[in-house]
């Protein structure tokens, strides 16, 4: 049964209606569909205030993830989600031409994507974008998604997000079709809630009551459309949707009464959290990661942005083996924003790199130090990489030498952020796995008498980043790192007074509990548990550095491990026991250097102590839950929302990519660069491999061309 809407409603017997906006007329007959009875047409405020109720519904998907939003960014975003669907909405009422309908749709949502990429500062990024084009395509072609730049991820979220907007209104509008729209929003605002303890309650009674509203006004067509109402008589479109809009209130306000009469639910022990965090972990394929609840997890390296605290066991999973002529700490990566509850990275975005592209030679503020030392170590992971995980190493890298793969060969690149100075493993492509890789690190100098004689101002884009702290951070608890410092001469002296106070003052243990609702977990820490693991200690270092104005930053890896042979260069096991959680402290003149306030452990070579004998193993790394998903922004990881139809036309490529990957690297080898030339080569001898058979060593592109397999060396 055809819905009312979808029928042309005329003035007469026959003949075409005519729509006019700002003197121009359109011919809505051939708009309408062909089955169109001769019926009166629905009146456009009629249509306005069922797209009106749409819009609430959409808007109550964004409000809650506006309001659990961190960086100004993602609230910046949100806002512009929000505009972008009240303007399709509003735009889509009109019974207009299809090319005209979808062009105007089209320069909305670019005009969304140019705002969101200019940040205010004009379009002079388009030129940089469009060099890094044929890039993008190569990696949306190859399936990684999440390694496109931020603007193409931007760019996939906001159509996405516009082609949902538009297509839920058209189903409607003009085919009454609103069932699977209702129940997804319901089901999404109670997985909030109940799954991921965001309050929703509100959301949850709003929504109702809008679909309530927009169910009632449609019921109006469907009564048109069963009791046969002939075209004279005139249907109460108006007074119909004042009064449902009555009783919708009505329904929504009886809700909310109902709901304070009854008052809030108890909080439920069990969530969705870890739930989700399993699923996520199981499709990732990366190295494990640790789960965390309030009820106990393990111990292991996280890249979660859950809330900190958990109570924690023991793992003794092996992760890597570490062959080394020293024993150190294996740096993983650092953290800045600190909210109080959690650490919640930057959304700092990483790009490929040409492994011959990374500069060799350490950078000019710690190159003239007599004290800093290279180091050589050799990476072999227990079970092959999927990659996405950090370059585990022993301070700055300033050589990445090799990356081998499962099938016997070698990679040819690694994500690097802007500044070349943190590094991860790209994403696997095919079947083969990342196996181990070898890299060179510049050790930071730990000399005290060195680090005390630096007293020069810190750069502001340092003390800008590294000098965050929370509003609402306790009183206290910059009372305790003033009184900790005060009779401190220098940095250094300062670092080693809090580092020391957290040692001597505060015990380790795994059995901890997550801070009360509204605490900040630091003051908590300090003041009302004085116990827990390294999460605590480096946190808590942390915030007490930069309240007495000491850039500092957070810092997860692991631990030395365990010694296998005595060898040199000697060979040491890691395990997710062994992760762990520590401090950087910038030092203008010597720039990052490593303090561990952790009871307990000895300290590696490199850190700003002398180095002691093995001793226990390290103090684990803090369990995190999988806190609210986060919008995809720049590092983001999340999808856009039902952003799958925008990759529609994508996927019929997808059997094909290599060759198109292939494609755009032949038709622009003279300006290609050959970082990306590598890549697209790289497309073409795993797609060979995976027919064929991995080549055995030595095997070139000439010798495996000639006879076409993979058995004549070179």
């Amino acid at each position: 049964m055809n819905h009312p809407e979808n029928q042309r409603y005329g003035k007469g017997t026959s003949g075409d209606t005519e729509l006019a906006i700002n003197g121009f007329q359109f011919n809505l007959g051939q708009m309408e569909n062909s089955h169109a009875g001769k019926q009166r047409k629905v009146p456009l405020y009629y249509r306005l205030l069922f797209s009106l109720a749409i819009m609430g519904l959409f808007i109550e998907w964004l409000l809650p993830l506006y309001r659990s939003a961190f960086l100004e960014d993602t609230s910046k975003m949100l806002q512009v989600l929000m505009v972008l669907a009240a303007v399709l909405l509003l735009w889509g009422i009109f019974q207009i031409p299809g090319w005209l309908l979808l062009s105007i749709q089209f320069l909305i949502i670019a005009s969304a994507w140019l705002y969101l990429c200019s940040g205010g500062e004009g379009i002079g990024w388009l030129g940089i974008y469009a060099d890094e084009i044929p890039n993008d395509l190569i990696l949306l072609l190859s399936g990684h998604v999440s390694q496109l730049s931020e603007i193409s991820r931007l760019l996939i979220l906001i159509v996405g997000w516009g082609l949902l907007v538009s297509s839920v209104q058209q189903l409607a509008l003009f085919r009454g079709s609103t069932v699977l729209f209702t129940a997804v929003t319901i089901i999404y605002l109670l997985v909030l809630d109940i799954g991921f303890d965001v309050n929703t309650t509100m959301d949850i009674v709003i929504s109702m009551g809008l679909i309530f509203w927009m169910h009632a006004m449609s019921g109006l067509l469907r009564l048109r459309e069963r009791e046969g109402v002939t075209g004279i008589t005139p249907l109460p479109y108006a007074r119909w949707g004042a009064m449902t809009l009555a009783a919708a209130i009505v329904v929504m306000t009886t809700a909310w009464f109902g709901g304070q009469l009854l008052g809030a639910r108890p909080t439920s022990e069990l969530t969705l959290q870890s739930t989700f965090q399993k699923l996520q972990t199981w499709a990732s394929g990366h190295l494990a990661e640790d789960i965390a609840t309030n009820s106990s997890g393990t111990t292991g390296y996280s890249s979660n942005d859950g809330e900190l605290g958990a109570p924690l066991s023991r793992s003794t999973e092996p992760v890597f083996t570490a062959i080394t002529s020293e024993r150190t700490y294996w740096r993983g990566e650092s953290i800045a924003y600190y909210d109080g509850r959690r650490w919640i990275r930057g959304g700092e975005e990483f790009m490929p790199l040409n492994l011959s592209g990374i500069p060799k030679s350490p950078s000019s503020e710690l190159s003239g130090e007599k004290g800093n030392r290279t180091l050589q170590q050799r990476i072999q992971f227990a079970t092959p990489s999927s990659g996405g995980i950090p370059l585990f190493n022993a301070g700055i890298i300033t050589d990445v030498e090799s990356i081998g793969l499962s099938n016997g060969s070698k990679l040819g690149y690694v994500l690097a952020n802007m500044e070349r100075e943190s590094f991860r493993l790209p994403d696997a492509i095919g079947s083969a796995r990342i196996t181990e890789y070898t890299v060179e690190s510049l050790l930071p100098d730990s000399d005290p008498v060195l680090l005390r004689g630096l007293n020069s101002d810190d750069p502001q884009e340092i003390k800008g980043k590294y000098l965050q702290l929370p509003d609402l951070l306790p009183v206290r608890v910059r009372d305790l790192a003033e009184k900790l410092t005060a009779s401190s001469g220098n940095r250094y002296d300062s670092v080693t007074a809090i580092k020391d106070y957290l040692q001597d003052g505060y015990s380790y243990t795994l059995n901890t509990t997550v801070p009360p609702s509204g605490s900040d977990f630091v003051d908590h820490f300090l003041f009302e548990a004085k116990q827990g693991y390294c999460v605590h200690f480096a946190t808590a270092m942390t915030v007490l550095l930069r309240s007495a104005e000491i850039p500092a930053r957070y810092v997860q890896g692991y631990g030395p491990g365990t010694l296998q042979d005595d060898t040199m260069p000697a060979k040491y096991l890691v395990t997710q026991g062994d992760a762990h959680a520590w401090v950087e402290v910038y030092f203008a003149g010597a720039g990052w250097v490593p303090f561990d306030p952790t009871p307990g452990p000895a300290l590696a070579a490199g850190f700003a102590a002398p180095a002691l004998p093995a001793a226990a193993s390290l103090a684990p790394q803090a369990a995190r839950s999988a806190g609210l998903p986060a919008l995809p922004m720049a590092g983001g990881t999340s999808a856009a929302p039902l952003a799958a139809a925008a990759l529609l036309p994508v996927a019929a490529a997808w059997r094909w990519r290599r060759s198109l990957a292939l494609l755009l690297a032949a038709r622009s080898a003279s300006s290609m660069s050959r970082e990306r030339q590598l890549r697209a080569a790289s497309l073409a001898w795993h797609g060979l491999a995976e027919r064929y058979g991995p080549p055995p060593p030595g095997v070139t592109g000439r010798s495996m061309w000639t006879p076409c397999r993979f058995t004549t060396p070179d």
